[in-house]
């Protein structure tokens, strides 16, 4: 399943799963499925339907196994249904399907919080006077989830720094609560994936790296070069985990104004995403909507930051999971 958040005709923001070039909104969808193969009486689908299917993606995923049950029963249903011509609207008068060109994509969802990972490809040796993480580790800091925008969203050029980079990871959204976490489930706990553009306003950070400032005060500099407004993009889907079984298998390229800038494969990853997962959770635990961003991706030969201005065009992608396109201005 592929799912997005939507803003539909009538400013409504609702949660829509993709079918062929469009979405069918997936509240109004549980309705109908309540009514007609349940047996529920419209009003008391109605109201059902805003509780087990509701319209913020955060909330359906905090439902946790209740919720991803739902969501493969309104799956098969939909399925069936699209093939008798039976969807386009509730038995409230709720419009079912729209097509991408009728509705407006928004960030997947309001993340619970933001965990990104540092160094976590091969790639950054070829920086120089990097120190990696130890075995088994990963170096991470956090992102504060106002500052995740959409697709098509504008990356605001900040006002602190004059020079801006974008990396392409894969982005892990968790969908069950879990404390030590070990590698052989740690994939159970997954929601689904989506893509990250990690923005970072370069000369920021830079003023806290280099021979002597490894460590404080170069940290807040770090932190404060991530979390600026709108320099976390996701989108434009989320991929179940059960259509990307193997997350260590996915290539993906940035591209701007149209040419690409980083090309790269989770395969090559450091730390995998069950290794990542069981280490974070030792003694913190991660909820349901918590993002876990894996690392800038990149290959041999390729830089895995690309420097950006203001009028360009970002074009972050993943296989299997989409394009997500920014603007900076």
């Amino acid at each position: 399943m592929k799912l997005a958040s939507f803003r539909n005709h009538d400013g409504e923001t609702r949660i829509g799963l993709k079918m062929g070039d469009g979405l069918a909104d997936l509240t109004a969808a549980f309705e109908k499925y309540l009514v007609e193969e349940k047996g529920v009486l419209p009003l008391s689908a109605l109201e059902a339907a805003d509780v087990r299917m509701p319209t913020s993606m955060l909330a359906l995923i905090q439902r946790e196994e209740e919720g991803q049950a739902d969501l493969q029963d309104i799956n098969a249903y939909l399925d069936k249904a699209a093939k008798g011509g039976r969807l386009m609207y509730a038995p409230s008068g709720a419009k079912i399907t729209y097509g991408l060109e009728e509705v407006k994509l928004l960030k997947p969802l309001q993340p619970r919080r933001c965990f990104n990972m540092g160094h976590n490809y091969p790639v950054y040796a070829q920086m120089g006077d990097l120190v990696f993480p130890y075995e088994g580790t990963v170096a991470s800091f956090m992102v504060t989830p106002e500052s995740t925008i959409g697709p098509e969203g504008i990356i605001e050029w900040p006002l602190s720094a004059k020079e801006v980079c974008l990396e392409l990871e894969l982005g892990v959204i968790l969908g069950k609560t879990g404390k030590r976490i070990s590698q052989a489930n740690a994939l159970d706990y997954v929601f689904g994936y989506t893509v990250v553009n990690d923005v970072t306003g370069w000369d920021i950070m830079a003023r806290g790296i280099g021979k002597g400032r490894e460590g404080l005060p170069g940290f807040y500099y770090v932190l404060m070069s991530k979390s600026i407004d709108s320099f976390q993009p996701i989108g434009p889907y989320i991929v179940l985990k059960d259509e990307i079984p193997d997350p260590q298998n996915i290539a993906g390229e940035l591209r701007v104004n149209g040419a690409p800038q980083i090309k790269g494969n989770t395969k090559e990853m450091l730390l995998s995403v069950a290794g990542i997962l069981e280490y974070h959770t030792q003694d913190i635990t991660f909820y349901p909507g918590d993002v876990v961003a894996t690392g800038g991706m990149g290959s041999e030969g390729v830089v895995p930051h690309a420097f950006v201005k203001p009028g360009d065009i970002a074009e972050a992608e993943l296989d299997k999971i989409g394009v997500l396109r920014n603007y900076l201005r």
